[in-house]
């Protein structure tokens, strides 16, 4: 389970756009892209939150950010995986642990490369 501290650099919204363009500018790496998708998750429950690739990116990198991260235990943050890990998504598995609900927020760097 992530700790509150290793959350912190996924917060910051203009790091991955920082990132995204650096890494725009290397060989074979063009059309970066930041992709998003918010959710809510239910007191108690647990959620798996899928945010994809437009159709001909690749995925370069991903993250999460979490409201109350106190709360939310995040025990998986990585490329989609779907028997073998595949190129285009990013993935997160989330559970609130409180009784309210919260959101989480999960990012994926997508880019054309070749």
């Amino acid at each position: 389970m992530l700790k509150r501290h290793e959350l912190s650099w996924v917060v910051n919204r203009s790091l991955v756009v920082a990132v995204a363009s650096a890494l725009a500018g290397c060989v074979g790496i063009s059309g970066h892209q930041v992709v998003q998708k918010r959710i809510v998750v239910a007191g108690g429950a647990m959620a798996q939150v899928h945010v994809e690739c437009p159709s001909g990116k690749e995925v370069l990198g991903g993250g999460f950010s979490v409201e109350t991260s106190d709360n939310m235990n995040v025990s998986d943050s990585t490329p989609s995986y779907a028997g073998n890990l595949i190129d285009h998504g990013w993935t997160v598995t989330v559970r609130n642990a409180d009784t309210q609900e919260r959101q989480t927020t999960v990012v994926a760097i997508c880019a054309d490369a070749q």
